[in-house]
């Protein structure tokens, strides 16, 4: 590469051996709440991802990996990252270059890369990938004598979900293999009919489904109005709203009204809600840090409330003593504003505003990866 004037790259399958490399190539990266400390051991053993390092005078000086979903028809590119000192000088397209060419020969199915970015990414990227959806990150910092107050304060604001809501339940993974079967609908709650965990975006395809219980993902749903389901061996009937007509920023409105009787008063119906909460982790921002995603799907503000509330509860319980999160929410941007003062009075921990989904279209190469590079 012209751009460079050390010697020549090597770009190898990552090892447990490369870890302290690609960690201190990783310095800052995120603003301390990196995820790849964390998971890059697991990553190893993940028979779907492949992960690369590259090499000059046999120091790490780059990181990149993908993973394999949606049945094998599909890539995600993850964890990217370059040595501080060579940013800018080329490395990046190196190994991008490499991982690509590496998927296309050895999974020659895969018709498409999807990844996800912050917000302004560069004009190259956006010239080879096409924008699939955004959503708004609203990020939080809960200090560890602050959250018992913390939680009173958001209760506080909570709607009364006896009156106004079916309360939401955890699932269990039966459950969730069969959620979009019953009378939640993919297309009423999901954009584009895929999910955006943590980071990562894909189908809702069974063995991704699978994927989301190794992780151990928290799934919280709120069913549509009307909708039963059996608990504890209970069939419990969601309850409507008994007075005016509400839609979702508390609002009145007339459309898509569902009529409680012939004589009652008609209501907005509520299409559902999901979210999707990481088991906490600990990252590199200091002792007792760790990291919390909740991704949000829905357009009901009310809903999102409750379910921040709960996924914040539920992951707080392994939260060691002492210890400190930064919470990222994940949601459409119409409820942005409504988030954003739910959470008011909170410290917020700011990274980044925007989440982006991006995907392209390849096509299966014929020859194997330069031989510069060595796999």
């Amino acid at each position: 590469m012209t751009t460079l004037s050390t010697p020549e790259m090597q770009i190898l399958q990552a090892t447990a051996g490369d870890y302290e490399g690609v960690i201190a190539i990783s310095e800052g990266v995120f603003m301390g709440i990196d995820y790849l400390p964390f998971r890059y051991h697991a990553w190893l053993k993940d028979p779907q991802r492949r992960m690369f390092v590259a090499k000059l005078e046999e120091k790490v000086v780059a990181f990149d990996s993908f993973l394999v979903v949606d049945g094998g028809v599909t890539a995600v590119l993850q964890g990217l990252r370059v040595a501080p000192w060579l940013r800018g000088r080329g490395v990046a397209g190196i190994i991008q270059k490499f991982t690509l060419d590496t998927l296309r020969l050895d999974h020659p199915d895969v018709t498409k890369i999807r990844l996800t970015r912050t917000e302004d990414p560069p004009p190259t990227m956006l010239n080879k990938y096409r924008l699939l959806h955004s959503k708004a990150v609203v990020s939080i910092y809960l200090l560890a004598d602050e959250l018992e107050e913390t939680f009173m304060v958001l209760e506080s604001r909570l709607p009364s979900t006896s009156q106004d809501f079916p309360p939401p339940v955890f699932l269990d993974y039966s459950e969730v293999r069969s959620l979009f079967s019953g009378p939640l609908k993919e297309e009423d709650i999901l954009p584009g009919r895929f999910l955006i965990q943590s980071w990562l975006p894909i189908t809702t395809c069974k063995a991704n489904l699978d994927l989301t219980q190794r992780w151990r993902v928290q799934w919280l749903c709120t069913y549509p109005f009307s909708a039963t389901r059996k608990i504890d061996g209970l069939n419990e009937l969601s309850e409507v709203l008994a007075s005016s007509d509400i839609t979702n920023d508390g609002s009145t409105s007339k459309e898509d009204d569902i009529s409680v009787s012939s004589t009652g008063p008609s209501i907005t119906a509520v299409k559902g809600f999901l979210s999707l909460g990481t088991p906490m982790f600990p990252v590199p921002l200091g002792d007792g840090k760790n990291r919390l995603d909740i991704d949000l799907f829905g357009t009901d503000l009310s809903c999102a409330k409750i379910h921040v509330v709960f996924q914040l509860k539920e992951a707080v319980k392994a939260l060691p003593t002492g210890g400190s999160v930064v919470c990222s929410v994940f949601a459409e941007e119409i409820l942005r504003d409504g988030l954003t003062g739910f959470l008011d009075g909170i410290t917020l921990f700011s990274r980044c505003r925007e989440q982006l989904v991006l995907e392209m279209d390849i096509k299966p190469v014929k020859t194997p990866p330069s031989t510069q590079c060595h796999s």
